[in-house]
């Protein structure tokens, strides 16, 4: 039987640009209820994006309309607030493989269709990319138009304000800029860029100074719900003599409820009641980053000097509750990271202690902070990496699978990796307390493992070497992180074949504690290193140049990943394609070393 929910689909499916192009302000309107409605059934039972592109329905069929994509290039940014532009390119049908491997993806995509410009899962880029492409037509004389849909929390990015500037003095271009301007990064809005913006209301006459200043030709604010209001405005637009920004006001998670009581306004979610958008039952979980946060806001309890930090995802760093406990000794810039970064140096000058808490794919954008002010500064700061590993169903470019390769090669910077909650715990609670230089600690996606109580009471100078788990005299798995579960089980399965493993869990990977690693190594024909990250530069080529270098004896067989983008996929899909879950781990020895294993 086909349901309404089936026959919404179906005749969502069937959009088209040209179809939106001819359509009339009133069939838009009923158009815009009926994807409203289509988004929040369909994201209820894959989780998604929800929040974020309920703000963006009116806003994408009006740009449609006025607009002949893939003609004209119209370019996210970010990329999560797509999901109405892909109903409009013909993709309604594919929201059911909505975070399942291989499925749609949560983010526009240059894979997905030839309406997806770029791949854009980072915030700021889309200005700068708008304007190259704009200057590349101007001097082949194309004059096809090319729309920069930049979300408000993404315009205070720094490469944003770059591209900005570069832009207002480009006008022999048909470049068109859209601040989707909903008071949201991922947190709500900060600054003085967002006050400014929450000042400007549609429907007011107040002269705007910021963007005509710069020389744009500032064309709102416009209510973003309205989609004759904006499509009048990108039509003005498209006939500009100069560098257009049309501001659009939208409300994230606009019409429906639950929206309305959240922090993030539903920003993202996991599978969810519909009516009532709370998370269905095995959703939520205790992450590594509640862990962390926890032992952050007992902490700062004790020493006042202790400053949290987090730039713009509240949400996935576990630290609402120390926010709201804090508030004076906890900030959020938005989605600055570079400016996150670089102002703990300034915190650690004063003699604070300034934790920070990135997800670490936007730990890379603070590439330069790191080394030129923390690093090189060597002033105490506590990095937390929170999604280090396979990040699940974000975009390839969230897998924190590169980190340890761009870490390895930093002066002054110390980076650790717990196996379980309680390391996690006591390397946080005694670097707080301690705090001697730039400190990373990297910390897996998924729910916390809880393996080995016992480490809280550890003396000091055992928990600052490697832990032999078990001791073996054929060989012994070196494990990273939260793959001490996967070297566990496959120790102990190689002990059932006869064959003595033993099993180190590494903890400090940077410094490499290379006395202790060559007093164990040393001892052993055979070594495998596990690590959820990239072979190349990464920690078992960090342990072969060890071996190398004191010319030890054994053979190392480093199981990683391949250095390439990874797609979206589960922990478990994603481990068993890359060979390192257990039978992975079985397959490579038995074959590295011809043994039965």
């Amino acid at each position: 039987m086909i349901t309404a929910k089936d026959a919404l689909a179906a005749d969502l499916s069937k959009l088209t640009p040209a179809r939106l192009k001819a359509a009339s302000f009133k069939e838009l309107d009923e158009l815009a209820a009926k994807i409203r409605q289509f988004l929040i059934d369909s994201n209820a039972v894959t989780g998604g994006h929800i929040g974020a592109n309920l703000g963006t329905i009116e806003l994408s069929l009006a740009l449609h309309h006025v607009f002949e994509s893939p003609e004209d290039k119209i370019i996210w940014d970010t990329g999560h607030q797509g999901y109405t532009h892909k109903i409009a390119t013909g993709r309604a049908d594919k929201f059911r493989t909505l975070n399942t491997f291989g499925g749609m993806s949560r983010f526009v995509t240059k894979t997905e269709s030839e309406h997806d410009i770029i791949e854009a899962s980072h915030g700021g880029t889309a200005i700068s990319v708008a304007l190259g492409i704009a200057l590349a037509k101007a001097l082949k004389g194309d004059t096809r138009s090319v729309i920069a849909v930049i979300g408000d929390g993404s315009m205070s990015e720094g490469l944003a304000y770059e591209g900005l500037n570069h832009a207002a003095v480009a006008s022999h271009t048909n470049l068109v800029i859209v601040l989707n301007d909903n008071g949201y990064a991922i947190s709500p809005g900060f600054g003085g860029l967002h006050n400014y913006l929450q000042s400007l209301k549609p429907g007011t006459k107040d002269p705007e100074q910021f963007f005509t200043a710069l020389g744009l030709d500032y064309i709102g604010p416009v209510d973003g719900h309205n989609v004759e209001a904006v499509s009048k405005a990108l039509e003005r637009a498209k006939a500009s003599t100069q560098i257009p920004i049309v501001h659009v006001k939208t409300e994230k998670g606009h019409g429906w409820k639950p929206a309305d009581g959240h922090p993030f306004r539903l920003h993202f979610s996991f599978p969810f009641d519909p009516q009532t958008g709370k998370a269905k039952d095995g959703a939520a979980y205790i992450g590594y980053q509640d862990v962390a946060a926890a032992v952050i806001g007992e902490e700062m309890e004790r020493d006042e000097r202790i400053v949290a930090i987090t730039p713009s995802t509240l949400y996935a760093s576990g630290l609402l509750p120390v926010f709201k406990k804090f508030p004076d000794r906890c900030f959020d810039p938005g989605m600055e990271e570079q400016h996150a970064l670089t102002m703990t140096v300034g915190f650690a000058i004063e003699r604070y202690k300034p934790v920070i808490v990135f997800q670490s794919t936007f730990l890379q954008r603070a590439f330069d902070s790191l080394v030129h002010d923390v690093c090189f500064g060597n002033l105490p700061t506590l990095i937390l990496a929170v999604r280090s590993g396979f990040a699940g169903y974000d975009n390839p470019t969230h897998h924190g699978i590169y980190d340890f390769s761009y870490w390895r090669g930093l002066p002054n910077l110390r980076v650790m990796y717990p196996k379980d909650r309680y390391e996690l715990e006591r390397m946080v609670r005694t670097e707080l307390k301690e705090m001697t230089g730039p400190t990373i600690i990297a910390m897996p996606y998924g729910p916390v493992d809880e393996f080995d109580k016992a480490v809280l009471d550890e003396p000091a100078s055992a928990f600052a070497r490697p832990q032999v788990v078990s001791a073996g005299k054929d060989m012994t798995i070196v494990a990273v992180g939260h793959k001490f579960a996967v070297a566990r089980e496959a120790a102990e399965r190689l002990k059932k074949k006869g064959i003595d493993c033993g099993l180190v869990n590494l903890r400090h990977l940077k410094p490499l504690p290379e006395e202790a690693l060559a007093e164990i190594l040393g001892k052993l024909p055979k070594v495998v290193t596990l690590e959820e990250g990239v072979l190349d530069g990464g920690v078992g080529s960090a342990i072969a140049a060890l071996v190398v270098d004191r010319r030890l004896t054994c053979e190392v067989l480093r199981l990683g990943v391949p250095t390439q983008f990874v797609p979206p996929g589960s922990q478990d899909e994603l481990l068993k394609i890359h060979g390192l879950d257990v039978e992975g781990v079985l397959k490579r020895v038995r074959e590295f070393w011809n043994i039965d294993a």
